[in-house]
């Protein structure tokens, strides 16, 4: 048994994250990543980290019923910070559901997590927004972790999405 192609990108990603929550995401994922294998969605306990929920997002991965197809991600669960930053109600409905012609940023979700699919392998992510959110933001930091039930197929994925906003204090409710 070898080491999983996800431990390496999961140090990479500690060494790169600035925002907190998203280091303690990460190290979180990192104690519980088994050597060999992805850790399953029943690995998760929210209850472990209750501080960073406002910023996760859960996407279960629903297997296209055309071959050849890509898969679906529909969203579980969304946190409040996730949710006070788009425009629409996201939890129980499919990323390609925001794709538009007016707005084809919604892609790039999408694209990430089918790239976390089809490797196994998590996306960290810094920089400006790519896509249109209601509030506006400086800065992103997002971390797309794959989780396989079967230790292979990645089956869910679990993101936490940090926004460094303009205006904390708008943004904070106040």
């Amino acid at each position: 048994m070898g080491t999983h192609p996800n431990l390496q990108a999961l140090d990479s990603a500690l060494d790169q994250a600035q925002a907190q929550n998203v280091r303690e995401f990460l190290s979180y994922f990192r104690r519980l990543h088994p050597q060999d294998r992805l850790p399953g969605r029943d690995a998760f306990d929210p209850v472990e980290l209750p501080r960073l929920l406002p910023d996760i997002v859960l996407a279960k991965v629903v297997p296209s019923p055309e071959p050849g197809a890509p898969p679906r991600f529909l969203v579980k669960v969304a946190g409040d910070t996730i949710l006070k930053s788009v425009d629409r109600p996201i939890i129980g409905r499919h990323l390609d559901e925001f794709v538009t012609e007016e707005d084809p940023s919604a892609r790039f979700p999408i694209a990430d997590r089918l790239q976390v699919v089809e490797t196994g392998r998590l996306i960290f992510w810094r920089g400006k927004p790519r896509l249109r959110f209601r509030l506006d933001f400086s800065q992103l930091e997002v971390c797309h972790f794959p989780l396989a039930g079967d230790g292979r197929t990645v089956d869910h994925i679990i993101s936490i999405i940090v926004y460094e906003a303009l205006d904390r204090d708008s943004f904070a409710g106040k």
